[in-house]
């Protein structure tokens, strides 16, 4: 409260352990989005956001019986909140760290990229296709809840006994977040509509890219019919060979732009600007000549005149 007041007073005085302070409520703001980005979280915290306004209305419009509800709710609301979240705090804390906090487990995440493309590799040997989604900063809950829920740790065998023609779940892709954990199978992606796509991609490569165009996933692709494997990431298609493959995905996977994606992206840009400017331009009206019928002022009649043969 003085502070507000040396504020409007205008006796304020800003030092550095003010700037600190932001810094370091943001960042922690941050995290805690961050972890909660995806869970049931968000709508309950919405939920306790709207009785908190209803408090509020309470308190301007005295409303004592709605006051005494939410008092003697606010009493056990700690209790209430452990309780409803006990899975959302024990994964958060055992997220919390020195080393999650401030860096990602590189050689955790190597082995999870590891066991996929070991997958992915077997796959195109036995002529299996399929689609491995990888969560990234943007939620895929709206995908995830639409598929079957599986919750398990990614293997090779997880991966290959899903995606077997014989298994009821091997239509559609499946989600793994940043944990390394399966989340759904049976997933339904969003075909791309983008009319300048090769039209030797099928189905499954424009399901793959559409994803990557909405969101910033990345997406591994098994074609059954090529027996190769690709990577869409940010609405672009990356092809060469399995190692490429695999680097391209660590370095999305650790926050950065694979080279590839970064030319691909720049040719398209100047592709698009040279469109753009070829339809602003102002087209020449072509000079070719044309046949015309001259009037002769003296007839009535278009040269030349056909005399009719009797």
């Amino acid at each position: 409260m003085e502070t507000l007041l040396s504020i409007f007073t205008g006796n304020f005085s800003f030092r550095w352990q003010d700037l600190f302070d932001l810094v370091l409520l943001s960042f922690i703001f941050y995290r805690i989005l961050i972890l909660i980005r995806g869970t049931r979280t968000i709508p309950m915290l919405m939920g306790f956001m709207l009785l908190l306004a209803l408090y509020l209305v309470s308190l301007i419009l005295d409303l004592e019986a709605t006051q005494l509800l939410l008092d003697n709710l606010g009493q056990s609301l700690v209790l209430v909140l452990v309780v409803l979240f006990q899975n959302d705090i024990r994964n958060a804390l055992a997220q919390i760290g020195v080393f999650t906090l401030f860096r990602e487990n590189n050689q955790q995440k190597r082995d999870v990229v590891d066991n996929i493309m070991q997958a992915c590799l077997v796959m195109t040997q036995q002529r299996i296709g399929s689609l491995i989604v990888f969560e990234q900063e943007v939620g895929l809950k709206n995908y995830s809840d639409r598929g079957t829920q599986l919750n398990a740790r990614v293997s090779e065998q997880l991966l290959l006994s899903i995606f077997h023609p014989s298994s009821p779940l091997h239509d559609g892709a499946v989600i793994i977040n940043a944990k390394g954990d399966l989340l759904a199978a049976q997933c339904i992606l969003p075909v791309s509509m983008n009319s300048r796509l090769s039209s030797a991609l099928g189905t499954r490569h424009r399901a793959a890219i559409g994803l990557t165009e909405e969101t910033d996933a990345a997406v591994l692709i098994v074609s059954e019919e090529r027996r190769k494997i690709s990577l869409s990431y940010r609405g672009q298609l990356i092809r060469g060979e399995n190692e490429d493959i695999r680097k391209a995905l660590l370095e999305v996977l650790s926050g950065n732009i694979p080279a590839s994606i970064q030319d691909k992206e720049t040719k398209d840009t100047a592709i698009q600007a040279a469109s753009e400017a070829a339809k602003n331009s102002v087209e020449t009206p072509s000079t070719k000549t044309s046949e015309r019928t001259d009037i002769s002022p003296n007839s009535k009649q278009p040269y030349p005149i056909q005399t009719e043969k009797k």
